[in-house]
C-alpha cells in the first residue's frame, strides 16, 4: 500500500507558539477586513514545519532506501540554527492562496543547499526533481474562497517580523494521512544531523 510522505524539519516550541498567536492576529485582520466569506483552512500547530521535500505516494520498498539515503545525508552535518522572519502569500499577495511566514536570507541559503543535496541524492533512487524553485516556507493557512483578496496592504507591515529562532537538530519523514478535518502527520522516521 503506497504511503503519502514528505520531508521536513521541526521547528522550536517558541517559534510555534510565535506563528500560532501571528495565525490568531491575521484571522482577526482578515475578519474585520473581509467578514466571514473569506474561508482559510488554518494550518493546526501540531502540523507547522518546513517541508524540504514532497514525495507523495510512496511505496513501502522505498521506504528503506529512503532512510538509508536521508541517514547518509544527514551524518556529515551539523545542527544549524535558523530565524523565521516576515510574511507573505503564493503565488503573489494580490492573488493569495497560501499565506506563509518565511526565514531571514542566511537561513534560506542554508536551507536551500540543504534541499540541493537532498535533491541530489533522491534523484538516485529515481525520485524526480521538484521543477519549481525550492523557496523555503512555513505554510500558515490556505484560502479556500474563490475571490481572494488582494492582502499587499495586509503584508506591508509584517514583512520583517521575527518569529525567533530554531535549533534544527534533524530531518524528519512524515507520513501524511488525508482526513476530513484536515491532514495528520505521523513521524516515520527521525535523522539526527551530525552523528559521525
Amino acid at each position: 500500500m503506497m504511503r503519502r510522505l514528505f520531508i521536513a524539519v521541526d521547528l522550536s516550541i517558541n517559534v510555534v507558539e510565535r506563528l500560532v498567536l501571528f495565525q490568531d492576529e491575521l484571522r482577526e485582520r482578515l475578519r474585520s477586513g473581509y467578514g466571514d466569506d473569506l474561508r482559510v483552512r488554518w494550518t493546526h500547530a501540531e502540523n507547522i514545519h518546513l517541508t524540504m521535500k514532497f514525495l507523495g505516494d510512496t511505496s513501502p520498498e522505498l521506504v528503506s532506501m529512503l532512510e538509508s539515503t536521508l541517514q547518509r545525508l544527514t551524518e556529515p552535518l551539523f545542527p544549524f540554527e535558523v530565524e523565521c522572519r516576515g510574511f507573505g502569500a503564493f503565488p503573489e499577495p494580490a492573488r493569495p492562496r497560501i499565506l506563509w511566514a518565511g526565514l531571514d536570507a542566511k537561513s534560506a541559503e542554508v536551507f536551500g543547499l540543504l534541499q540541493q543535496a537532498l535533491e541530489r541524492d533522491l534523484q538516485e533512487l529515481g525520485v524526480p526533481a521538484d521543477p519549481r524553485e525550492f523557496l523555503p516556507h512555513i505554510t500558515l493557512g490556505r484560502l479556500k474562497s474563490r475571490a481572494a483578496p488582494n492582502l499587499a496592504e495586509l503584508q506591508t507591515p509584517f514583512e520583517s517580523v521575527s518569529f525567533g529562532k530554531s535549533y534544527i537538530k534533524d530531518l524528519v519523514l512524515y507520513e501524511s494521512h488525508l482526513r476530513h478535518d484536515g491532514p495528520r502527520y505521523q513521524v516515520v522516521s527521525r535523522f539526527p544531523l551530525g552523528t559521525h
